[in-house]
């Protein structure tokens, strides 16, 4: 072959792997009705809201391609996810280990064991769903350029952990009783960080409209009262969608991803107002996706996945007195106890990390206390990251070595799940995957 024709091809070739191509697409998986709600005493719905959707991003370079799913969930159990991500690689060729299903831990959905007849079928018909969203993304893969913002926010959240100066230990802020003097004389402040980050990876089609959103922010979803109001909804990263929507059109998909966020609320925390709470974050992220930078130059675009065995929590490890000192009667335990008793001892958990250009992507499964996450960024050779919990399966709460020693609710065997040595497993596997990722460059 002539040298000329040579260099010919083989810029064509690398024209072609440069090339960012994005699709998105959106689907309402609102339950019927009647279903079950998470959440204290498993309400029984009465009405919708706003509704739930399941919303995909799929990004291709080249062969590499990546789908992201914004799911408005609670969590999502690992035999539903693996069912989703089977039938989504059958019907677009996709590799499972470069589909990641991320719930936005929204208080205000379904229950998602399968309790109740309308639950049941619900989660019968829901992996398909998922597929089907993501098929339909796929089928729009047209080339974009990607812009990424981030605001930061401090209004609005709180680390949801004092210090009782009685014991030492932790008492969480959503207690009624925090407030009661003779209880709690004194709390010695929040017992670690916020993760102010709100972060948007834009994509805009080449004539500038603006395709989607892909959102990470760090915040329990728990603004609405799903025990006065049992009604389906999407909590704040609904408002978030409504004002990216506002902001750029009714098409444009907002795509949301929970960060670490296992000690991290909305600090009105549960309030009729919820809408209004929720502003500032819809608000940051359309701020955020205005003030983007245009990344230049290629756009690599890359997934890897890998299950981890860990150790399951010791469902008889809880210390007597535990759950009675934060209010609880210890009887209300018992079932999450059981189930865990039920769990293998050594569990398969999945971990993932992803690429798109200098945007690193970290995954965890369970509730990922904020200082998690930010060790992940910390420790990231990627120049941005961000953490997304809850993907792909679910495994309860992961404090800190320092939040298990100082207890409080998510330190209860059930609630809780792994062992404090597999959840820093998890946590470093997922750093490992960032650097190799890294260094395929």
């Amino acid at each position: 072959m002539k040298p000329f024709l040579t260099f010919l091809l083989l810029g064509i070739a690398a024209t072609a792997r440069a090339e960012l191509q994005v699709g998105f697409a959106e689907t309402d998986i609102t339950p019927p009705v009647g279903a079950i709600m998470t959440g204290p005493a498993l309400p029984i719905t009465i009405a919708m809201e706003d509704p739930l959707y399941a919303k995909a991003i799929v990004v291709r370079n080249g062969e590499d391609t990546l789908t992201i799913v914004g799911l408005d969930l609670v969590k999502i159990t690992r035999h539903v996810a693996d069912r989703a991500i089977a039938e989504a690689t059958k019907c677009t060729g996709i590799p499972t280990s470069a589909i990641l299903l991320c719930p936005s831990h929204n208080h205000s959905s379904p229950f998602l064991p399968t309790s109740g007849p309308n639950n049941k079928d619900y989660l019968a018909t829901l992996p398909g769903i998922i597929a089907d969203t993501i098929a339909k993304a796929h089928n729009q893969l047209q080339p974009a350029r990607m812009y990424l913002g981030r605001s930061l926010v401090y209004e609005g959240i709180s680390n949801r952990r004092v210090l009782s100066k009685i014991d030492g230990l932790a008492m969480n802020t959503w207690l009624g009783d925090l407030d009661d003097l003779t209880k709690h004389p004194q709390v010695l402040g929040t017992e670690g960080p916020v993760d102010p980050e709100l972060w948007v990876a834009r994509f805009d089609a080449l004539d500038g409209k603006v395709l989607g959103t892909l959102v990470n922010f760090t915040c329990h979803p728990n603004l609405r009262d799903r025990k006065l109001v049992k009604s389906w909804s999407a909590d704040f990263p609904g408002v978030i969608a409504e004002h990216i929507k506002d902001a750029h059109g009714d098409d444009t998909v907002c795509v949301f991803t929970q960060g670490c966020s296992g000690n991290i609320n909305a600090a009105s925390g549960q309030t009729d107002n919820w809408r209004a709470k929720a502003v500032p974050f819809g608000e940051a992220a359309v701020d955020a996706a205005r003030r983007a930078i245009p990344i230049e130059g290629p756009i690599p675009v890359a997934c890897i996945r890998r299950d981890i065995e860990v150790d399951r929590s010791d469902p008889d490890a809880q210390r007597d007195g535990a759950i009675a000192r934060l209010g609880w009667r210890p009887e209300a335990f018992i079932g999450s106890q059981r189930s865990l008793a039920d769990m293998p001892e050594i569990r398969s958990v999945p971990v993932s990390a992803a690429r798109i250009g200098p945007l690193g992507i970290g995954t965890n499964a369970g509730e990922l206390f904020v200082e998690y996450g930010i060790d992940i960024k910390k420790r990231s050779p990627f120049l941005h990251t961000i953490v997304c919990e809850l993907t792909n399966d679910a495994i309860g709460y992961e404090p800190t070595a320092r939040g298990f020693a100082h207890e409080g609710y998510e330190t209860l065997a059930g609630v809780n799940q792994v062992t404090q040595k597999g959840i820093e497993t998890l946590v470093d596997t997922a750093v490992e995957m960032l650097e190799e990722l890294s260094e395929r460059d």
